[in-house]
């Protein structure tokens, strides 16, 4: 299942248009939760919002998660061992304040934590490889001993 989120503060047409309007999408089961959009997905079923619950249940039986480039979303994925696809809100589109989700987006992708998408050409690309596409890389709920010996270490160094 491919589960589309926005998150809760503000809608993200963009991403919800180019996706209800990729030719193969029926081909998969989808769902997206897609916050006060004004577009309004014609093939893939939605709601603007989702009690916690049951984001929770359509996350958890999501394979793939298409989203913004927000950090709670990423870091549920990559706890999760989700595979994560990025279109970061855009200043210039008036979808955020500024581009920092083009650098979240930039930096996590250079790092090999997510599939990047910065533009059409990409979700079309991501999207006719979904059968090759794997998690990447995930993180542990706690940092790992490796990095709390060192913190300790410096601690005491000082």
């Amino acid at each position: 299942m491919i589960f589309i989120t926005v998150g809760t503060q503000a809608p993200f047409d963009r991403l919800v248009a180019l996706i209800d309007k990729w030719p193969e999408i029926n081909q998969y089961e989808c769902f997206a939760q897609v916050a006060n959009s004004k577009y309004i997905p014609q093939n893939i079923p939605f709601t603007n919002f989702l009690d916690e619950r049951s984001f929770n249940e359509r996350f958890d039986k999501a394979k793939i998660i298409i989203s913004h480039a927000g950090m709670g979303t990423i870091i549920s994925c990559l706890k999760s061992k989700k595979i994560i696809l990025t279109l970061p809100r855009l200043g210039e589109y008036q979808e955020h304040r500024n581009n920092h989700q083009l650098d979240t987006t930039a930096s996590l992708a250079e790092r090999g934590y997510i599939y990047p998408i910065f533009n059409e050409n990409d979700l079309v690309d991501r999207l006719s490889k979904l059968a090759d596409l794997k998690c990447l890389k995930s993180i542990d709920d706690y940092a790992s001993i490796s990095l709390i010996n060192f913190i300790k270490g410096e601690l005491n160094n000082h």
